[in-house]
């Protein structure tokens, strides 16, 4: 009889367990628990989603999302760059848009208190193109970019002349540094700006009226623009009939009317190439007359130097580093349809010419020459008198 009273003592003990576990089973993983009572909850419950810090208090209801951390405050050496800037030291303008370059720059309340110490309040040009600093790191950050864009509109606000020489050092500035081809932003902000500063280059500097560093010549019976170039380069004016044709805005050479005035310019014209934004700009004394994108050596080879044009050539024939001459025309010559001989005591075999691979434009990808599309090197082999300076350089943002 006690082993039968004790038999069902355990039974019932075993029945009871078993309800209990399978309860918490149920409430975790099975039908959803009861609700708690208004303003209340299970402490445990709370404790284990929001486990206590030393000093703070538990909450008895639901936790809610942590607030947003407040703003970083500026690194050390942000404040003291902050400084520099106010103080206008040299070089604290770039490093300041360095700080904010779009990959790796600042953030939150430290970039918004840069940004605000490097943009003037004033539209004044020297003011806005002082403090974009002395290289084009500016290009690199959208506040940079907004600033540029800023100092291209007060420069275009101003009357052609002055207009001309802004466009000029804004645009100088833009490529004086780094532009990779996959730099949209920076890329962009060069065309737009030269789209407008061409507009201006057109109306004044190639306005034949204009003789500011220039002479005036009144064409002649029997005068075409060959004919009138070679008498000027007789002088030492190096020009030619591309270059009076461009400069005095000419489309159709044989068009030329007894009576009609010219410009020859007295300023020398120049070629700039800026490796490391793969631009090439040709100027008349001060001012940019032209911009283009190229291509140049790969891994660099494109010596920086201070050339001189030597020879012109049309439909060129190519000899290639293996000694094979492919003529003009054939699928092995990559030279296209002109080329520009570049001459330097020291550096032999470098030109400029057109390549049958655009896409290259803006890679060092060529065996050291300069690479053009095919309407850029067209109007550069007109434009180029023989003899003019042609100075290859590898500025950097600074």
């Amino acid at each position: 009889m006690r082993q039968f009273v004790f038999l069902i003592l355990v039974a019932v003990a075993l029945w009871w367990g078993y309800g209990q576990l399978g309860g918490e089973s149920a409430a975790s993983g099975g039908a959803a628990p009861a609700a708690p009572a208004a303003g209340g909850g299970r402490i445990a419950d709370v404790l284990q989603q929001a486990p206590a810090q030393p000093g703070t208090e538990v909450p008895l209801t639901a936790p809610q999302a942590a607030p947003p951390p407040p703003p970083a405050a500026p690194p050390a050496d942000c404040e003291e760059l902050l400084a520099a800037i106010a103080r206008q030291e040299a070089g604290a303008a770039a490093r300041g848009w360095a700080a904010l370059a779009d990959q790796g720059g600042l953030s939150g309340e430290p970039r918004r208190r840069l940004a605000a110490a490097l943009a003037p309040a004033t539209e004044d040009f020297p003011a806005l193109l002082g403090q974009l600093g002395t290289g084009n790191v500016f290009l690199h950050s959208r506040e940079g970019r907004a600033l540029a864009e800023r100092a291209l509109g007060a420069a275009m606000a101003m009357p052609d002349p002055e207009a001309v020489a802004a466009g000029t050092r804004l645009l100088d500035l833009a490529v004086r540094g780094r532009i990779d081809k996959q730099d949209h932003g920076a890329r962009g902000f060069v065309d737009e700006a030269y789209r407008q500063h061409r507009l201006r280059v057109d109306r004044w500097l190639c306005n034949p009226a204009n003789v500011q560093g220039a002479r005036s010549y009144t064409v002649a019976r029997g005068d075409v623009l060959a004919r009138i170039a070679a008498r000027f380069r007789r002088e030492k004016i190096l020009v030619e009939d591309g270059t009076l044709a461009v400069l005095n805005g000419i489309r159709n050479p044989d068009a030329l009317m007894v009576g009609q005035r010219l410009k020859v310019p007295l300023d020398p014209i120049h070629c700039v190439v800026e490796k490391r934004s793969f631009s090439l700009a040709v100027y008349v004394g001060p001012s940019l007359l032209r911009l283009y994108w190229i291509g140049h050596g790969e891994h660099d080879k494109t010596p920086v130097a201070e050339f001189t044009v030597a020879e012109k050539v049309e439909k060129p024939q190519w000899t290639a580093p293996d000694g094979n001459v492919w003529p003009y025309g054939h699928p092995n010559n990559i030279l296209g349809e002109y080329y520009v001989t570049l001459q330097h005591p020291g550096h032999d075999g470098f030109g400029v010419h057109g390549t049958p691979m655009p896409e290259t434009i803006g890679t060092m990808s060529s065996m050291g020459c300069i690479r053009m599309h095919a309407p850029d090197i067209a109007e550069l082999f007109r434009l180029l008198p023989r003899g003019t300076k042609f100075v290859v350089r590898a500025s950097g943002s600074s």
